[in-house]
């Protein structure tokens, strides 16, 4: 399944399917106000409140399918479907992965799937198979069916690829892509230009460093 970002900002863009343009999913984010019944006036602050967001995931009946709200970066609820989740029940349980400058976040429908994010990218990874089942392009060009990096930033698509499962949903994957591609550029902010990271970001690909993780508790 391979989805197209018809923007640049992936908390506010259409999902397209890249084959016929046809779309799939609408994300939209927005400021979400706290009602008064709902803050805890003895731990939140009116400026707290007006930080509050709330990323919405429609589909392309415009029914929206999952929501997750936020409190600056930070994630405090997910809803899917009818599910409302903790963010840290929305993840799996099982050991993390770090290693370096990789952090490996499992998810909770497959132990061996985990969410890879990497100063350069992000990838959805099969432990056990050691196979890319997810990826997200940044800049690419489409040339039949494949994808390739644009010459030029600005001048190709965001696109969000990744294999079906027969224990998730397009939504929750969506969800979990969303949440860890945030907490990555966050991460790796400090950085943002190729020439300013470290050397060893530039010359570590994702197939040396698969080879070196090492399973540890987040």
């Amino acid at each position: 399944m391979l989805f197209k970002f018809t923007k640049s900002d992936i908390l506010n863009s259409s999902l397209v399917h890249s084959e016929t343009g046809a779309l799939g999913y609408t994300i939209l984010t927005r400021p979400h106000f706290i009602r008064g019944v709902d803050k805890d006036s003895d731990t939140e602050s009116e400026d707290d409140s007006r930080d509050t967001r709330r990323t919405a995931i429609c589909n392309k009946a415009g029914s929206v399918v999952a929501e997750i709200k936020w409190k600056g970066l930070q994630p405090i609820e997910i809803v899917i479907g009818k599910e409302r989740i903790s963010a840290k029940d929305v993840f799996g349980r099982q050991s993390g992965i770090l290693s370096g400058n990789v952090l490996g976040i499992p998810t909770r429908f497959d132990t061996e799937y985990f969410w890879m994010a990497l100063p350069e990218g992000l990838t959805l990874l099969d432990h056990d198979s050691d196979q890319v089942k997810g990826q997200f392009h940044t800049n690419s060009l489409r040339v039949g069916d494949r994808l390739m990096a644009a010459p030029i930033p600005g001048l190709g698509h965001d696109y969000l690829e990744f294999e079906a499962h027969p224990l998730v949903s397009v939504e929750e994957l969506i969800v979990t892509f969303i949440l860890v591609e945030v907490l990555r550029r966050s991460r790796f902010h400090p950085y943002p230009g190729d020439r300013d990271r470290p050397k060893i970001w530039r010359a570590t690909s994702l197939a040396s460093l698969r080879r070196r993780l090492r399973r540890t508790t987040l």
